[in-house]
């Protein structure tokens, strides 16, 4: 499976390539804003997006996933250090989100990723 990792934070990027490589998923492109993440979804067409719920720039992760799951039906999964349900209630999310708490653990990832796939219709 091809992922599009969506974060502005370099080390969390490289410990979800390995987490990826280490289940064979193949990180196709990094983004570090909202607007990149529509754009390489557009252009590269991955099979699933990981982004971090608080982006820098204008277009906050929630907003770039909610326009990535309209355009292009694709499954987003949400990174957070706010793993507590008051507090992601408050970034907007809907309560079928699939959310994971940085660092993210090779196990909750591969669950993350069946649960995102689940809600594709």
């Amino acid at each position: 499976m091809n992922v599009l990792i969506v974060e502005n934070e370099s080390s969390t990027i490289l410990d979800l390539k390995a987490t990826l490589g280490s289940l064979g998923h193949s990180v196709v492109a990094v983004a570090s804003s909202g607007k990149e993440a529509v754009q390489k979804v557009g252009n590269l067409n991955p099979d699933l997006v990981l982004i971090d719920i608080k982006l820098k720039g204008e277009m906050s992760g929630v907003e770039a996933a909610n326009k990535i799951k309209d355009l292009y039906k694709i499954p987003v999964i949400f990174l957070t250090i706010f793993i507590k349900n008051c507090l992601i209630k408050s970034f907007g999310l809907p309560e079928d989100a699939v959310v994971l708490n940085k660092p993210v653990k090779q196990e909750h990832l591969k669950y993350g990723i069946s649960r995102a796939f689940s809600k594709i219709k």
